[in-house]
């Protein structure tokens, strides 16, 4: 996955959503443990999760087994609870010991085992950990796909057959697999599936259930029972020989492997919304070492693809520390493996995925070094994959979500242009590639921030074509998404730093229409959310550059308020605060050009509104030299505008004028320069043209300060 060009970043990988349900009833257990079985399984099985949960929990056990003892304590009346569902683990402390802490109060432990489930991390780490501190007698195993001992469909994850060491790895030395019930109808189908489950866990012979069953269902099990069996054995036969034709070396690379994958998905999707970059930095260096110590050349194509994933979470760690020079390097390395891979391999949809994550980092740091050319070169190549994704499997959310990412970063580079009305039917279809990707899906805080993502781009096409109410309900709609993922995790940065953003963008849109009072109450909540995030990671150039933005924005409208003293108390902060990111990275032209061009700017208006208009000269002419090397046209004819403001207020009146009329002649004529425009206009003496302009603005609903008073209002 590839987000976006100022969206955070994810890998989607296997996790295991364990949780209670809720339950309750007669035949309370009577051996200490809370959860009648603990339910092990990849998230892809979650509805044979569901339908185990609802199963098991339901079965009466029949009224002559009730109270008996079988040497295990007396037979309950009914099985229930099962922790399975993802509410419970977030109670904990933390993931990790909310899991420990179900597993070590769960009488039994159920696998569902499947392809997807044998090659979960999470499912091997339970099994490891409730057979290395419960009875391994208790594990038990529900089939629902894949074959035992098929190397290329196994359904047992390897500490299900294995021996696990004290440290919780698993060995090489195997062991018969626990009691497996196929839930398949080629199996034992359901019926019998549960029945098995629930002998064992009832500590009852499966036949005293089965004829109890058949008295209450009248339905036949006998050739269902001995099919089983034989499968049963048919499936330990197949385990031996499997785990026989594995080789030494290959099992220890195989575990290392693994291991990787889930430093590099299950961990970072873990890591990544706390925000703390040393954790982030210590899988991907990890990861790194690991592939360092071994040839390239006898790395199979999954090692070198998450050796690629690998570079690229080093690559995104140094940009976020201000390094986007090392980030280059890292992403083009990781750039000319996935490129390889895709080319012994081309239809491959995991080759073509991951080599478009490499080429959309290349063109996110040529974007932020001002490289339009290269940039857009590498966003159009990213689209194409990304299409050729979605060509292959149109409803795969996560081929959607890529389609999104693909036509928001080239609405990027379209507005980058100047291109407005091109970039907003791309924004528009990124937007509708997010909603269609979490349509129909459980709430997904990552998903919902992408939507949130999507309309924030769109909101700024908007407001860049003047539709200003439509940009403010979608800034509107975006703030309620994040604050939607924060009610519900409190603790998420990616939504906390985007909510801040979002802000900010409410808040210009507030001033744009008149609300000066809301303008500087969006101001401060977002400088109140990111000065939280940046108590947590001080490091992140991100979270700082968002700040930056938070408290130029607030400076100017305070200007408006007539607030001069808490403007340029706000203005000094924000400009030794830039001045450091750019100590760190020159490179990065949007701190080199685009927030110093800010700072510069609205010090030359707090300067020329105080009153000094010979101490406005210096950074006017230094704004003007930043974008003489950065050939943005709308910011260009804004220095040259106040850079004729300050000469008339100086008494240069020839002077000003040749400011003005060169602002003019390079100022795009889009709606969002349409108040500069008038100002222009109307300094130059064209005043129908301004009073014209004038008249469009109004009906747009345009009300900043700064416009009304040169209106005279």
């Amino acid at each position: 996955m590839s987000s976006s060009v100022d969206a955070e970043r994810r890998a989607e990988g296997e996790v295991c959503c364990p949780c209670r349900s809720s339950g309750g009833g007669m035949g309370e257990p009577s051996d200490g443990y809370r959860y009648r079985a603990f339910i092990s399984y990849s998230w892809v099985d979650a509805k044979w999760g569901k339908w185990l949960q609802h199963a098991i929990e339901t079965y009466r056990t029949p009224k002559a087994l009730i109270g008996e003892d079988r040497g295990h304590g007396p037979v309950l009346a009914r099985l229930h609870p099962l922790f399975k569902d993802r509410e419970e683990e977030a109670a904990g402390s933390s993931i990790g010991a909310a899991v420990e802490a179900a597993l070590a109060d769960s009488a039994f432990l159920i696998v569902i085992c499947s392809p997807n489930s044998a090659k979960s991390q999470w499912v091997n780490r339970e099994v490891a950990w409730f057979k290395t501190h419960r009875d391994p007698a208790r594990v038990l195993a529900l089939i629902v796909g894949g074959e035992p001992g098929d190397p290329a469909n196994e359904c047992f994850p390897r500490a299900l057959t294995h021996r696990i060491a004290d440290d919780l790895t698993i060995t090489d030395i195997p062991e018969d697999a626990p009691l497996a019930a196929d839930a398949r109808d080629s199996g034992d189908g359901k019926r019998m599936a549960k029945l098995k489950l629930a002998a064992a866990m009832l500590g009852v012979g499966l036949d005293e259930l089965v004829r109890r069953d058949e008295r209450r269902r009248t339905l036949r099990t006998r050739a269902a029972v001995t099919a089983s069996l034989t499968l049963a054995a048919v499936m330990s036969t197949l385990t031996w020989f499997a785990v026989e034709a594995r080789k030494e070396a290959e099992f220890q690379r195989n575990q290392a492997d693994g291991l990787v994958e889930f430093m590099l998905t299950d961990l970072r999707d873990k890591l990544e919304p706390v925000g703390r970059l040393d954790a982030l930095d210590v899988v991907g260096t990890r990861a790194l070492d690991y592939y360092a110590k071994q040839k390239l050349g006898d790395l199979d194509a999954d090692a070198l693809g998450r050796r690629a994933r690998a570079l690229l979470l080093v690559g995104e760690l140094s940009n976020l520390r201000g390094d986007s020079g090392e980030a280059l390097k890292a992403f083009t390395e990781a750039a000319a493996s996935t490129a390889e891979q895709l080319a012994r391999d081309p239809d491959n949809p995991q080759r073509i995925f991951d080599h478009a994550q490499s080429v959309f980092w290349v063109g996110y740091i040529a974007y932020n070094r001002g490289e339009v050319t290269n940039a857009e070169a590498q966003f159009r190549e990213y689209k194409r994959l990304a299409d050729r994704l979605l060509a292959i499997d149109p409803k795969n959310p996560e081929w959607q979500m890529e389609s999104s990412y693909a036509e928001s970063n080239l609405g990027v580079m379209l507005n980058a242009q100047g291109r407005h009305a091109e970039s907003e039917p791309a924004f528009a279809a990124s937007l509708t590639m997010a909603e269609a990707s979490a349509r129909g899906r459980a709430f997904d805080a990552d998903r919902q921030i992408e939507i949130g993502n999507a309309a924030n781009w769109l909101g700024v096409a908007k407001d860049k074509l003047g539709k200003l109410a439509e940009a403010r309900a979608l800034h509107a709609r975006e703030i309620a998404i994040y604050e939607e993922v924060l009610r519900r995790d409190p603790d998420n940065a990616v939504a906390k730093n985007r909510l801040g953003v979002a802000l900010q963008f409410l808040a210009s849109l507030e001033l744009q229409l008149g609300d000066s009072a809301a303008a500087l109450q969006a101001y401060d909540r977002s400088l109140a959310v990111h000065g939280e995030l940046l108590r947590i990671e001080p490091a992140n150039t991100e979270w700082q550059q968002s700040e930056v933005g938070g408290r130029i924005g607030k400076a100017n409208t305070l200007i408006a308020l007539g607030r001069l003293g808490e403007s340029r108390a706000l203005l000094e902060g924000a400009s030794a605060q830039i001045g450091k990111m750019i100590a760190m990275d020159p490179a990065n032209a949007a701190w080199s050009a685009g927030s110093r061009f800010d700072v510069l700017r609205i010090g030359a208006t707090l300067a020329l509104v105080s009153g000094r208009a010979e101490e406005a000269k210096a950074p006017i002419a230094e704004a003007i030299a930043l974008v003489a090397r950065k050939p943005d046209p709308t910011d260009h004819a804004t220095a040259l505008l106040f850079a004729g403001d300050i000469e008339a207020r100086l008494g240069a009146p020839e002077a000003a004028r040749d400011y003005w009329t060169g602002a003019l002649a390079i100022l795009p004529a889009v709606a969002s320069t349409e108040d500069e425009r008038f100002m222009l206009l109307k300094r130059l003496g064209r005043s129908d043209e301004a009073a014209r302009l004038a008249a469009a603005l109004d009906r747009r609903g345009y009300r900043d300060p700064a416009y009304l008073r040169e209106k005279g209002l």
